[in-house]
């Protein structure tokens, strides 16, 4: 019995040292084997249904015997004596002249010859497992002792592998609610992004931002239905090249992966692109780039697809299922937000229709001004993204621009046509127009935030301009940009006391009062957005 109790000891501290659940299991089938002087040892854990038992690891089985117990699983309910081990949570003794006789055919000949000691492994006091010890009909029975020891191993055994379980289930849940609280905060930053901004660029660059922190992926594109078809909205890539195919703007052609998602509404992958016969254009295209495997998740809204979130990786494989989940939650959130989007710009859009209808009414008021809100905004909107104006300032330049002359409605027809620069008395009610124009527009909530740049439009950089006299940086900055675009078309257009100037003479007119009457930061905005537009111009050189 010493010399038993000291190899359990060593087997223990063995045991102990191990930080696997599977090596564990073999170290306990090696252990039982050699401190009970068994012909083979084997442990069984219990099947998923728990109904029985399935293999795991053994000892001293021969290879014909390792496939035999490989192929027969232990189906406890349905024998009663191992359904009573279950039940009695007790160890068993299996002679061929006790228990043998009552297992079914295929267990009494694989155990012919042998008897068998079987030990519950117990966890939280459930049967999670069995193991087995054997000896030849003609080796010496298992004693007492030989049980009681082989209870100790199978018990110190079980509470390790059941620690290393737990510990990880524990790494793989706290890993998993790490996964999901990076989705919880992605999701918050699309939604901070929906609340500070309704742009669809915005929402996009967000969301693939977002993705990117999240997935390991090597790339990323958003496909938005027009008029029936996909077409990119957005693409990035990282560690491969984005396909021509897929740059902003272009419509997939043909059959594809994320057509596939699209039309049928559910998510599609494929896990190994280069191995597909006959693949469709985008999906080569993708190929070529160096992409492997594909997830494609259609953007629903109102239980209608609106578009594809599009995944790939430079290796083969599934996306696991928590990468979909995680995907899935955002996909869902950028559905809502694009079209949510979508339906701002829809009434934006209308609200400027409407806005540039009442300003053409007022620029029709002379033949010499017609059309000049509306060139003067889309003036403003470029010299702003020239100035790199976020976008809630650019679209204050932009209703500012628009309605900067509004005020004009009070100001006499006559004064309009007037063929010779107005005079000083002849000045006085044009002079009124800002102020006029904030009087009509004040009511509307809508348009308050715009007000500071048709009030101050017509104020000077060096504090000399009206109504108040602000003066540099006093001045609001939209008001500074609706200046410059307002002063270039009155040059480069005409009017009844001088016809229209050249842009480079307008542009030289500018200049010289930068500083003066004009912000010498939009004046230069100005040059370079009109070197753009003339380059543009130039013919290709083939």
């Amino acid at each position: 019995m010493i010399g038993e109790f000291g190899a359990y000891q060593q087997g223990v501290e063995s045991l102990t040292s191990m930080t696997v659940e599977d090596e564990v299991l073999q170290g306990l089938a090696v252990l039982l084997k050699k401190s009970l002087h068994a012909r083979w040892a084997a442990v069984y854990f219990r099947d998923q249904e728990r109904t029985g038992f399935d293999p795991v690891r053994s000892s001293g089985l021969s290879a014909r015997q390792l496939e035999q117990v490989r192929q027969l699983p232990v189906p406890a309910q349905q024998i009663p004596v191992l359904k009573n081990l279950l039940v009695k949570r007790k160890y068993l003794l299996i002679s061929e002249r006790s228990v043998l006789p009552l297992l079914p055919a295929e267990l009494r000949q694989l155990l012919h010859g042998y008897s068998l000691v079987a030990v519950p492994m117990l966890v939280r006091n459930q049967v999670e497992g069995v193991a087995f010890v054997a000896r030849r009909a003609g080796d010496p029975p298992f004693t007492g002792n030989d049980i009681e020891l082989t209870k100790l191993m199978v018990s110190h055994a079980t509470l390790l592998a059941s620690h290393i379980s737990l510990f990880n289930d524990s790494l793989e849940m706290s890993v998993t609610m790490a996964r999901r609280s990076d989705v919880i905060f992605a999701l918050d930053e699309i939604n901070k992004s929906i609340s500070s901004s309704l742009s669809h660029d915005q929402i996009l660059e967000t969301a693939v931002e977002r993705i990117g922190w999240i997935i390991r992926t090597n790339f990323i594109s958003v496909l938005g239905q027009v008029k029936g078809s996909l077409i990119v909205q957005v693409s990035r890539g990282t560690g491969v090249r984005v396909p021509e195919s897929f740059q902003p703007g272009n419509r997939l052609l043909g059959r594809s992966v994320a057509e596939a998602a699209f039309q049928s509404g559910e998510n599609q992958q494929a896990t190994a692109l280069d191995e597909i016969p006959g693949r469709w254009p985008a999906d080569l295209a993708l190929s070529r780039a160096g992409l492997v495997s594909l997830l494609a998740i259609p953007l629903i809204s109102k239980e209608t697809p609106k578009g594809v979130l599009l995944l790939g990786r430079a290796e083969a494989g599934r996306f696991s299922a928590e990468d979909i989940f995680a995907i899935e939650k955002i996909a869902a959130q950028v559905a809502v937000a694009l079209e949510n989007a979508k339906l701002y710009e829809e009434l934006r859009e209308l609200f400027i229709s409407t806005v540039a209808s009442l300003t053409n009414a007022i620029d029709a008021k002379s033949p010499w001004t017609w059309g000049h809100s509306e060139r003067v905004m889309h003036l403003s909107v470029a010299l702003a993204n020239e100035l790199k104006l976020d976008e809630a300032l650019t679209e204050r330049v932009r209703l500012g621009a628009l309605l900067h002359d509004i005020g004009k409605i009070g100001v006499i027809d006559s004064l309009l046509d007037i063929k010779a620069p107005l005079s000083d008395s002849e000045f006085v009610p044009m002079r009124l127009h800002p102020e006029v124009g904030v009087a009509i527009l004040e009511p509307i909530e809508r348009l308050r935030e715009v007000l500071p740049g048709i009030l101050h439009h017509h104020e000077w950089f060096d504090g000399t301009g009206y109504p108040k006299g602000l003066k540099g940086e006093e001045i609001p900055l939209e008001a500074r940009v609706i200046a410059v675009a307002d002063a270039f078309d009155a040059m480069i257009s005409n009017r009844p006391y001088r016809g229209a100037a050249q842009s480079s003479e307008a542009l030289a007119e500018l200049r010289s009062h930068a500083g003066s009457q004009f912000d010498p930061r939009v004046v230069a905005a100005l040059e370079r957005y009109n070197r753009k537009l003339e380059q543009e111009r130039l013919p290709d050189k083939e």
